[in-house]
């Protein structure tokens, strides 16, 4: 009897007991998956980053990335041809406008240098010839208007002589009249040696006119030659610190050849690329902060450039105020061009994923606990690089997440792991 009992109790577990098990089963994995299903999803904070919407002053801004340029810079080139023995200087050097940069050698000028100086001493010697003749050839002249005068002087005396003694017929008429054309004669020789005699000095000063302008020539031939190897050194003309030195040492240079640059470093600007989409609302004298490495610095718009490239545009910043230590050409800067100041609004740091300014945008505010998100339909205004201006959908306090998620904009409520 007890068999029978017992086969029928395992009967009676396998036609109803099993089944309501299984029920039972199914019924617990439904509540699971519709319980998982109705459960907001969730994401790691790591992800994320948050924000807090706080009442203040908007600053309106540009970020850009450049950096510090010399606009005063000079590129020094070799004034002549020739070889360049030694560089005394390396980038980095300060220098001021008559140091020597490098030296340079010519031998083909430096003979020519040789040869124009032998010419000159030449010259002089030939001048000082010139001079030692013309005193001899003046001398001669005196000499020979003496002569005449003294010759003259005498026929003119025996003229008298003979026209006093003819009356008493001790000279013939023709002896007396052959003293007389003697004595014409030798007068006008007289006067052609005076005429010589006085033209002298004139003919004198044409000479040593012609001379000294054939020593002048060959005195500037050579002051310009030697200049010219003088200039055979390099200098810098201007003070300033070297950029770069473009040239090697036994290198052969043609006239004009730049061999460096020298930059201002005392004038600096900050040369930064902006957005093409921003330079719209730069205008010239607008505010810059300066941020350089760990220093920072004010500026002012100076100039925008008027063309585009690579959509941005080229903006010059001038430093004012005090100006910090270690400024070099090309470090490094990052400006941040002030736009203008919105006071008294609602300011959020900017989120991820804003494309422009006016317009509506999904955020996700967090609740009090920070385990929960709520998406929420917010209206923003004016915007910078790094804020926005909130216009409606969120009040001062509230705490919102920044970053892009819009792979979740179905979810109304989002848990925060």
């Amino acid at each position: 009897m007890d068999i029978q009992r017992k086969g029928v109790r395992q009967r009676k577990l396998l036609r109803f007991g099993y089944p309501a098990l299984a029920l039972g089963v199914v019924a617990v994995l439904s509540l699971a998956a519709w319980s998982l299903q109705s459960r907001p999803p969730a994401i790691d904070s790591d992800r994320t980053w948050t924000g807090t919407v706080t009442r203040g002053e908007l600053v309106r801004e540009v970020t850009a990335a450049g950096s510090l340029v010399a606009p005063e810079l000079r590129a020094v080139t070799n004034r002549n041809e020739g070889v360049i023995e030694r560089i005394l200087v390396l980038p980095g050097e300060p220098v001021t406008p008559d140091t020597v940069l490098l030296r340079m050698s010519s031998p083909a000028l430096e003979d020519d240098l040789a040869s124009l100086r032998w010419d000159l001493a030449q010259a002089e010697a030939e001048e000082a010839l010139r001079a030692v003749e013309t005193e001899n050839r003046y001398l001669d002249l005196v000499a020979q208007v003496a002569a005449a005068e003294s010759e003259y002087l005498s026929i003119t005396l025996e003229l008298e002589a003979q026209e006093a003694l003819g009356e008493r017929q001790v000279f013939s008429a023709i002896e007396v009249e052959r003293t007389r054309l003697r004595a014409e004669q030798l007068g006008r020789r007289f006067e052609s040696e005076q005429a010589r005699l006085a033209r002298y000095p004139e003919n004198r000063a044409a000479e040593e006119q012609a001379a000294n302008a054939r020593l002048s020539r060959l005195r500037e031939q050579v002051q310009r030659l030697e200049a010219r190897v003088i200039d055979l050194d390099v200098t810098a003309g201007v003070a300033g610190v070297v950029q770069e030195i473009n040239v090697e040492e036994g290198e052969r240079l043609s006239t004009g050849q730049a061999v460096a640059r020298v930059v201002n470093t005392e004038h600096l600007i900050a040369r930064v690329r902006v957005a093409e989409r921003d330079s719209a609302n730069i205008m010239i004298g607008m505010p810059v902060r300066l941020e350089l490495g760990q220093r920072i610095g004010t500026g002012e718009v100076i100039r925008i450039d008027p063309t585009a490239r690579e959509r941005t545009v080229s903006v010059d910043v001038a430093l004012t105020g005090d100006r910090p230590d270690g400024l070099r050409p090309e470090l490094s800067v990052t400006a941040r061009i002030e736009l203008e100041r919105v006071p008294d609004t609602l300011v959020l740091d900017r989120p991820a994923g804003l494309r422009g300014e006016f317009e509506r945008v999904m955020l996700f505010r967090l609740n009090s606990a920070g385990d929960r998100a709520e998406r929420q339909d917010v209206e923003v205004g004016r915007a910078s690089n790094r804020h926005v201006e909130i216009l409606s959908g969120l009040s001062a306090g509230d705490r919102v997440i920044l970053a892009d998620l819009s792979e979740w904009a179905d979810q109304p409520i989002l848990r925060i792991r």
